[in-house]
């Protein structure tokens, strides 16, 4: 029998106001939305206080107190960070409380993960904590998820392709991804589409690094080259690039010749569905010993943009033309 899995949580943007809320997971962008969140909701009550509590650098009776009515409010919000570095008084005080809660305050705490602190933990979800998921967004697709729901929230529509320009240009992190939505919804009007996403976020390296690969193996070399030369001008750093190269022409190595829907193939590769289906609209007409080719070819740029030649910018621009020339006619 199949061993069943912990339950993940609800997603932060599902959050309401309960007496005992527990967010889990390393994510402490994710963690700082939860919190602001809820401080928003709180913000609308003139009888609720909010407290702000340290578990690693706690005080005895910080709790109690923060949960205490006083003559300027009826309930309270206590939010507790640091719960994995929790200090043995927190321990102590928060396994007081949840025998007795009182049910008119919101108690949200943040656990990141590590072993400490596990006999709170299990006794804050045995209390019937909301479970809130924290956990690190690293796939592509997820990040997709995340940046529509961002503007979907703001009533505000984006196209895939600017989705996928977007992740592509600011994914590495998902607080700056975060942010540059919110740059994107406040400082634009009506649709955002991958023309605008560029004007903004085009000059990043992500963003460059896949334009030039993507140029490359369509055989589209002097978009690629034009593309590079801007780049390495202005100053970018050309391994990422070849990093991109050697990962799109794997992608096309991956998915040539099979012919299985990208939703089914896209866990046992590795990639986003969305990545599949790209790469295998990129594949067609190509032959897998010209892409062998290009892997050997990309390899030995690696080699020299590391130091292995005096003009990394010539040996990429080399490699570039390589691809290019070995692209099926189209």
């Amino acid at each position: 029998m199949a061993r069943a899995q912990a339950n993940p949580g609800i997603s932060w943007r599902e959050l309401t106001p309960q007496p005992l809320i527990l967010l889990t997971g390393s994510e402490d962008y994710l963690a700082s939305r939860a919190f602001e969140l809820l401080r928003s909701q709180a913000a609308a009550r003139e009888d609720i206080e909010v407290t702000r509590l340290d578990a690693a650098k706690y005080e005895p009776g910080g709790l109690l107190l923060a949960t205490s009515s006083s003559l300027f409010s009826s309930a309270n919000l206590v939010e507790v960070h640091e719960l994995a570095q929790m200090n043995e008084y927190f321990l102590k005080d928060a396994m007081s409380y949840l025998k007795d809660q009182a049910p008119e305050n919101v108690l949200i705490m943040h656990y990141s993960g590590g072993t400490r602190g596990k006999k709170l933990i299990d006794a804050i979800k045995a209390a019937g904590a909301l479970i809130v998921n924290c956990q690190p967004v690293k796939k592509d697709a997820e990040k997709i998820d995340f940046v529509q729901a961002e503007f979907k929230a703001e009533k505000r529509r984006i196209t895939n392709d600017a989705v996928k320009a977007l992740v592509a240009a600011v994914g590495n992190s998902l607080a700056e991804l975060g942010s540059s939505c919110s740059q994107l919804i406040q400082d634009t009007t009506g649709t955002i589409d991958q023309e605008i996403v560029d004007r903004y976020y085009g000059g990043r390296v992500e963003a460059t690094a896949f334009k030039v690969a993507d140029a490359a193996i369509s055989g589209n070399a002097q978009a690629a080259l034009r593309t590079l030369r801007h780049a390495l001008g202005t100053g970018t750093d050309p391994i990422p690039i070849v990093a991109t190269l050697a990962m799109k022409v794997r992608q096309l190595a991956k998915v040539l010749g099979v012919n299985e829907p990208a939703a089914s193939l896209a866990s046992e590769l590795g990639m986003a569905p969305w990545q599949v289906q790209q790469a295998q609209q990129q594949a067609r007409g190509w032959k897998r010993s010209d892409l062998a080719l290009c892997i050997e070819e990309i390899a030995n740029t690696d080699r020299m943009v590391k130091g292995g030649s005096r003009s990394p910018g010539y040996a990429l621009e080399h490699a570039i033309m390589f691809i290019a020339a070995k692209a099926p006619n189209r």
